[in-house]
């Protein structure tokens, strides 16, 4: 029944094949036919596109001479409108230069009256200066005198704070020590973990050594388990396929022997004359 079945399939797949070969060589042959009808229609449209080229040249340069004739009366307007421009331009010059004069004039007169003033302000700006000046003299005698008291008063500081100083480097240095012990003290801790984060860390490294070890021994395992169950999983199958032959087989001799055994106790028991049924019932049946 299998090898049927894939005779079957084989020869379905074979009809489709050629059924698209068939379709294939189909697509081909319109495909060409096409191909020859885009050819005629391009070399029409080609004809066409001459033919109607040619009118466009003929008024194309109909069309050209009467732009010539256009441009060479504008040229000739232009040449008018420049020569009209030039006489402007001359005016216009003499107007600005006219301008620039009366500028000029009014410039000067604005310089000298700017000048004036600057005088104006520079006198008043030294009397100012002088002023400052003589207060400023005073404010230096006073800055003298005060500078003077400060002086006095930072040499008793600085006694005092020698004094502040030496008792503050005594404490400090007590202080450096007690901080020393301490760092002292913390970097013996420090390099204590670390080595004991070293002895975790190698330790933690031979244990994933030995789980990947145990892991691909137990995938292995698993690999040949699926394997040896698939194996027995077919050999079951195989063996029941085998016992349900052997089933059926026995069953039909079963049944068979069964009606021989009716027939010779219906031979047996046809002169008896309480026998209703008839002796061959169950082979009608």
């Amino acid at each position: 029944m299998e090898g049927r079945r894939q005779r079957m399939e084989q020869e379905e797949r074979g009809a489709e094949e050629n059924f698209e070969k068939h379709n294939s060589y189909e697509h081909k042959w319109g495909g060409e036919r096409d191909a020859e009808d885009y050819k005629k229609q391009c070399a029409k449209e080609r004809r066409e596109s001459f033919a109607y080229r040619g009118q466009e040249h003929v008024q194309h340069r109909h069309l050209m001479k009467e732009l010539h004739e256009l441009v060479e009366e504008q040229k000739h307007e232009s040449y008018v409108l420049k020569w009209a421009a030039q006489d402007d331009v001359k005016q216009y010059l003499a107007k600005i230069a006219e301008n620039r004069r009366n500028s000029l004039a009014f410039r000067n007169a604005e310089g000298k009256r700017h000048r004036d003033l600057e005088e104006e302000w520079r006198c008043e700006d030294l009397q100012r200066q002088h002023e400052l000046e003589i207060k400023r003299a005073g404010a230096h005698k006073d800055a003298e005198e005060y500078r003077r008291k400060c002086d006095e008063r930072d040499r008793n500081s600085f006694c005092y704070k020698g004094q502040e100083i030496q008792i503050q480097k005594m404490e400090l240095e007590k202080i450096r020590l007690v901080e020393k012990e301490k760092e002292q003290k913390r970097r013996d801790l420090e390099t204590l973990a670390r080595k004991d984060v070293d002895e975790y860390v190698d330790d933690c490294k031979k244990r994933r050594r030995m789980s990947l070890a145990l892991r691909a021994k137990e995938s292995r395992w698993h690999v040949e388990w699926n394997k040896e169950k698939e194996d027995i999983e077919r050999e079951r199958k195989s063996r029941h396929t085998r016992n349900m032959g052997l089933d059926m087989r026995y069953v039909e001799l079963a049944k068979e022997k069964e009606k021989a055994r009716i027939a010779l106790d219906a031979l047996r028991h046809e002169q008896c004359s309480f026998s209703t049924s008839h002796p061959f019932g169950p082979f009608l049946d």
